[in-house]
């Protein structure tokens, strides 16, 4: 169930696993968002309003706006999705509770439901128990993220936001950004075309969800991530309640076309450990059982 938390919190997942907002001005300042991260992730419930935005050459080719409640405990989530992908709209409403999911997409009136088998619910559960690390691992995971951040302790600047909350900034200009990450950027769009033919190919009717993911230019030449802005609001009780990115990479495709494409996420959590999972009531819907299928086999 951790990883549906990271999926619903969007970019804390993202921020974490580039390690390069742990950091700020000051020790404290420091020491305050760590601590608000590792508080954020044991959260049993909350709402989360996750949107996302990229744009080619000034023009914007991919939006999401998306209102998301999970809790934890229970293994049951709720989201409204929409999403505008190129000149189409598509809206999707899910439901998730431990054994099944229902997805009802605006492409059709049906109800589409996945029922999840026994055995792989026993799976699910023994894989989120053994996501939980231990105390020392914990220690480790932390020292590690101390490494990778120290070059970038001084450039975090903080703010009091008023009502208690702390904002955090950090804004990379190409030089600033790691080669690591600049290689790794690099990496995923010179090879996206491969990376479709391993996207997990799951559908529910006339929704695919491969429909739902952007269509990135290919690009194979002078690739490079330009600037990187990345913003944190802590709240006075030490959640991390708010979190922006704006990511700005240009490069040539395969024709020799430049883009500059400019992606931009945010998200904003409330009623942390007090948000009520919606249900959906199936009493007279076009129901449709559904078997999701990988590379042929049925799960």
């Amino acid at each position: 169930m951790k990883k549906k938390v990271l999926a619903a919190a969007g970019i804390s997942g993202l921020l974490m696993a580039g390690g390069v907002l742990s950091a700020s001005a000051s020790t404290s300042g420091y020491d305050l968002f760590k601590t608000a991260v590792k508080k954020t992730h044991t959260v049993d419930s909350f709402n989360a309003h996750i949107t996302a935005s990229l744009t080619d050459n000034g023009k914007e080719i991919y939006q999401v706006d998306s209102l998301n409640t999970l809790n934890v405990k229970d293994e049951s989530g709720n989201s409204a999705v929409s999403v505008k992908n190129g000149g189409t709209t598509t809206k999707v409403d899910y439901f998730s509770k431990a054994d099944q999911t229902v997805v009802k997409s605006s492409k059709d009136d049906n109800y589409y439901v996945k029922q999840e088998k026994a055995d792989k619910k026993e799976s699910n559960r023994k894989e989120h128990k053994d996501e939980n690390l231990s105390p020392q691992m914990q220690k480790d995971v932390e020292a590690i993220f101390d490494a990778v951040t120290k070059n970038y302790q001084d450039k975090i600047t903080t703010k009091d936001g008023g009502n208690g909350q702390t904002e955090l900034q950090l804004d990379l200009s190409k030089n600033q950004i790691p080669a690591v990450g600049q290689a790794v950027v690099s990496f995923f769009l010179k090879n996206i075309d491969q990376q479709k033919d391993h996207v997990e190919k799951a559908e529910f009717g006339s929704l695919q969800f491969a429909d739902l993911k952007p269509q990135l230019p290919q690009l194979k030449n002078n690739i490079n991530v330009s600037r990187v802005v990345l913003n944190g609001v802590v709240d006075k009780s030490e959640y991390l309640v708010g979190q922006e990115a704006t990511i700005y990479v240009s490069g040539d495709d395969v024709n020799g076309t430049h883009h500059d494409l400019v992606l931009k996420l945010s998200n904003k959590f409330d009623q942390l450990n007090q948000a009520k999972v919606s249900s959906v009531d199936l009493t007279g819907k076009k129901v449709v059982t559904v078997q999701e299928k990988h590379d042929g086999h049925e799960d």
